[in-house]
Order: structure tokens, then sequence, then C-alpha cells
């Protein structure tokens, strides 16, 4: 059992730290090109959609299950107000059960279940943008494959990391064609990519003794952490270049909240002004309500996907041994 001593000794380490980074955001906060206000607009007559998915994963003696589901929503404004609501391709979808065929490690497993959500979701976002031509289009989550998820080359999930990559592509071609706006938002971003910059680019060209402690701490620090003390409600960061045609900035939309991350190919004021618009009506959550509508439709809960893995187990008549021993405890 931890002593009262080593949890006062991790508390007053975590004050330290936090103290550090808020002097250091405040200094940062003094340098203007690395933030920009954001203003709010009358959204007017605009089409916004947002697409979310739910996903839970199951193991079993014999297989290994995926159940999702993902959902798009069309926000219709007339005169800045919010007048339909369209939901596709329903307002609640039966889940998609899938399942590999090979036996898969707990790594390859996971990237599985994961390159699944993201084949599941942009294919759902591909169908709203040609189906509804938005204005603006948000994805829940990331334009770009987590490096986490990228798998071995002889992986037996290798294809799927490929297929991942085509629909990506096709997700921006289409967003052109249909001349739509398209920006994903990561609402609890672990990235680094801003700390780096300030470590790389800032804090390099300060003449100081502590900037080596400074720079170490940026390396244990994530940016919305950093960026919660250095952004006001309505700011939000430099631009920072990603990979290929993919650039990210964060942004405060509401005070008691941390940052959220926007990744976008173009038009990032527009973008950010309507993002800013429809966030800001928590004081404490800071997510777009189009994502906010899209993620309810689309969260699965565990009493759903114990009713499709009970069912299977029936009807294999091998109950007793198709889920693990840690879910079947009697104790």
């Amino acid at each position: 059992m931890v002593s009262i001593n080593e949890l006062d000794m991790i508390v007053d380490k975590i004050k330290f730290l936090e103290n550090e980074k808020k002097k250091l955001a405040k200094f940062l906060g003094k340098i203007p090109e690395l933030t920009w206000k954001v203003s709010k607009v009358d959204l007017g007559n605009i089409t916004i959609g947002g697409e979310d998915g739910g996903l839970t994963k199951k193991s079993g003696h014999l297989l290994d299950f995926v159940f999702l589901r993902a959902v798009s929503v069309i926000f219709n404004y007339e005169r800045g107000k919010l007048q339909d609501v369209v939901y596709y391709p329903t307002i609640n979808p039966t889940p998609e059960i899938i399942y590999s065929s090979n036996a898969l490690s707990d790594i390859d497993f996971r990237i599985f279940w994961s390159l699944q959500r993201m084949k599941k979701e942009i294919k759902i976002s591909i169908d709203a943008i040609s189906r509804f031509s938005p204005d603006l289009f948000l994805i829940d989550g990331s334009l770009m494959i987590n490096p986490a998820d990228v798998p071995r080359k002889e992986s037996s999930v290798y294809m799927d990391y490929i297929e991942v990559k085509k629909l990506l592509n096709t997700l921006h071609e289409i967003s052109k064609k249909e001349n739509c706006m398209i920006a994903g938002i990561v609402e609890d971003s672990r990235s680094s990519a801003f700390c780096n910059y300030i470590a790389e680019n800032i804090l390099s060209e300060v003449k100081s003794k502590k900037v080596p402690e400074l720079i170490d701490i940026l390396k244990r620090t994530r940016d919305t952490n950093l960026l919660y003390y250095l952004l006001e409600k309505g700011e939000a960061t430099k631009i920072i270049n990603l990979e290929e045609e993919i650039k990210c900035f964060y942004l405060k939309t509401v005070e008691f909240d941390r940052p959220i991350r926007v990744e976008f190919f173009e038009n990032e004021n527009e973008i950010a002004e309507i993002i800013y618009t429809i966030s800001s009506q928590s004081r404490t959550y800071g997510l777009p309500n189009v994502l906010i509508e899209a993620d309810q439709r689309a969260k699965l809960s565990e009493n759903d996907i114990d009713y499709y893995t009970n069912l299977i187990a029936s009807k294999l008549g091998i109950q007793n041994v198709f889920f693990l021993r840690r879910d079947n405890r009697p104790f």
C-alpha cells in the first residue's frame, strides 16, 4: 500500500511541474505569433455535418469480435438558427459485427479494431458528404492514422491499414469535389507537436540557463496541458504542418476545458470561426454541437454487446467455452 508520505511527494512533484508550465505559458503568451484570436460568426444558411462512431470489442476463446457503428449527423441552419437535423444512415443503426479469420496477437488485435473503426467511420463520412454536400464536415478524431496503428508489413492486418490510407485519400478528394471544408476534431489529443515546436523554434533562441530544464519539461508535456494555461477562450495556436497536406491548430472554445485539436487541409480561418461558434454553449465542455449529437447516436452499451455475444455462443452450443475465463468468473 502506498504511504501518505509517498502520496505527498507525488502531489508536490505534480504541483511543481504545473507551476513551471504556468510560468512557461505566461512567457509564451508574450510572443504574438504563437496565437491568434478567433471570432464567432453568424452561421446564416449553412449546413454542417459531423460523424462519430461507437465501438466495443469482445475477446472470446475462439474468436475476437468487434462491434461497431457510425452515424453522420447533418445540421441545417437557416438565418443562423438550427432548422433541421438529418441522420445517416439512420438515427439508430444496427451495429456491425466484425471478426478476424486469423488468430491475432494482442498487439495486432488492438490495431485491427482501431483500423476497423476508422474504415467504418470514413466510409460513412464519404457517403454523407456525397449525399448532403455540407459546407463543413467534422470528423470525430484525426485525419491521419496513428503511428501506433501502423502494423508490420507481414501482419495479417496490413491490408486493412492500406485500405484505410486509400479511404482517407478518397475522403479528401470527395470533400474537394463537393466543395466541402473538412476538419478532424481530436477531443483528447495526446500529441506533443506544439510543445516540440516551442522547444525547437522558440526556446532554442532564448539565452538562459533555465532553457535545458524547460525543454526537459516540454518533452514530458502534452500540448493540451500547456495550452490550457496559454490560451484564453476564443484563441487558437499557430498553425503547425503535420504530414503531406494536413495541418493543425489548437482552439480553446470554452473557459474551463482543454483546447481541442483541429486538423484540416485549408480554410483555417473559416473553419476556426464556425467551430468556435458551435462549440461554446457550455463553460466546461468545448466540443462542437454536431459531434456531441453524433456521439450520442453512435455509442454502444455493454448490454447490447452482451446480447449479441450470448446469442452467438448459444447458437454455437458452446456457451461455457466461448468466453474468456476472466469474463465468466462466478465470483
